[in-house]
Parts: C-alpha cells; structure tokens; sequence
C-alpha cells in the first residue's frame, strides 16, 4: 500500500495556503454510534500534524453540492471539472479556517456521515485516507441500551427502532449491520484509501495499533506524545466481552441473525449467537 507523503510538522497560525491543502491529504474517521470513536479521537488528537474535528458537517455538505452539481449538469456519471473546482474551493475556504485556528497542517474528521459521503471527498481529494473503525455487534448493543436505558426512540435509529418496536437490542443490531455493511462496501471500493480499525485492538493493544494507524496516515509516530491522549486501559463500560453477554437465543429475529453472524465473521469476530 502506498502511502502519502508526509506532512510538515505543526504550523503557524495563519501560514496555511488553500492551495496547498490538497497536497496534505485529509485523514477521516468513518464510525458510527457507539463505535467508540471518542478513543480514537483522543489518539489521533495527539499528533502535532492533525487538526482534529468532529461533526462539522462538511463531508456530507460536499455531498450535497456534488448531488446539486449532477442534477445542474444534468449527468449521473463522474463530476465534471467545474463542479470539481466548485466544490473544492468551497470545501478549501472551510478546511483552511480549520487548520489556522489549530495551526497544524493536516485536517483530520471524525465523521459519523455515511459512507457514501466520503466517497465526494474522495473524489474531491484523492489522496484521502480513511480510518474504518468497527466494533463488535455485542459491545455495541451493549453500549447503546447502557446509554439509553428508557429506549432509544430519539437517538437518530427510528428507521431500525420502528422495524423493531420494543426491542432495543434487535434495533441497535440491525442499525450496526445496516452501518457495518455501508463501511465494508467503501472499503471494498475504495481499498487503497482504507484501513480498518477494530476498537478492541485499539482498546486492548494502544501501542500496536496507534502505530499501526500512523504509519498509515503516514505520521511521525512518538508514543509517548501519542498515547498520553489515550486511555492505556478500556474505560469499565468497556471491560465486557462478549462472552460476558448472556443474551436469549431469539433475541434477534432469525434473518437479522444471521446477517449479523455473517458480518461478525467477516470482521474477525465470532459469530453473535
């Protein structure tokens, strides 16, 4: 796999050029709800390159514009070069904003967008890379009913709580699928731009996978600087495997079983039940 060029180390404030963002490419978090992004953050957030944001909206803004831009061209097919530059520029003003008032050179997201999102972004700035953080169905269902534990109506998951009314733990599988299925597409397509990130790695084995992250994103690597932003232990609410987790056999419908299992096994991961 080859990586970027490596970036400068952290700048002034006020030295970032617009035209020189597309030759720092952007690193993107692709997670979704209680992935445990938050870990993830705090690591990359102590690299002096990266100016860490979270929920700005701009890739699924860049998104929009693309779709408003096929629909002026009247064309379904690749962007064309205004819109390219149109859509550039307007993204360029934002990241740069960005990076002056963090005075690092390298923008990075924690994006929760799907995934076809970033494939603008992509498009936009081919020399993007995108951590894919996944996590166990289990802990992510887990996680979900400790968080909601009156239910989850509310929480952005009303297509899956509606499909699964009264059951939290079928919804929150179903909306793990549904995420996980979108994230392994993107990296199917896109396999270049992408490395998968699994939270129990990251949580169980810092030093190993911060490395492993960096070098892919093509950064300096100090563990010290690096791992003084993270957690050395998985916080409690973490601490449970999933062989901790009795559940009934027919918690999940047989269906959602079983792309579930499909899913887990595809990860690495046992099958659920």
């Amino acid at each position: 796999m080859r990586l970027a060029a490596r970036p400068s180390a952290a700048i002034a404030a006020g030295a970032v050029r617009t035209d020189d963002i597309g030759s720092r490419s952007p690193a993107i978090v692709l997670a979704y709800a209680y992935s445990g992004a938050t870990r993830i953050a705090d690591l990359l957030s102590g690299s002096p390159c990266l100016a860490c944001t979270s929920g700005t909206g701009l890739l699924p803004l860049c998104y929009q514009a693309a779709e408003t831009w096929r629909r002026i061209d009247n064309r379904d097919g690749p962007l064309s070069p205004l819109a390219i530059s149109s859509i550039r520029a307007l993204a360029d003003s934002m990241i740069t904003v960005m990076l002056t008032a963090a005075g690092k050179a390298r923008w990075c997201e924690i994006s929760f967008s799907p995934p076809i999102a970033a494939q603008t972004v992509l498009r936009l700035y081919p020399g993007t890379k995108f951590l894919c953080l996944h996590r166990s169905c289990a802990d992510v269902i887990r996680v979900g009913v400790k968080a909601n534990p009156w239910g989850l109506a509310g929480n952005g998951l009303d297509q899956f709580t509606l499909a699964y009314p009264g059951n939290s733990a079928a919804a929150l599988a179903a909306y793990w699928a549904e995420s996980t299925g979108q994230l392994l597409r993107f990296e199917q397509a896109n396999p270049a731009a992408c490395v998968q990130v699994s939270y129990e790695n990251l949580a169980a084995r810092p030093d190993q996978a911060a490395q492993e992250i960096f070098e892919f994103l093509d950064l300096p690597w100090d563990s010290a600087s690096a791992l003084g932003h993270v957690e050395t232990e998985p916080a409690r609410e973490d601490c449970t495997s999933m062989a901790d987790i009795e559940m009934p056999a027919d918690l999940l419908p047989g269906p959602l079983r079983d792309r579930v299992n499909d899913l887990q096994v595809r990860l690495g991961y046992p099958p659920f039940i």
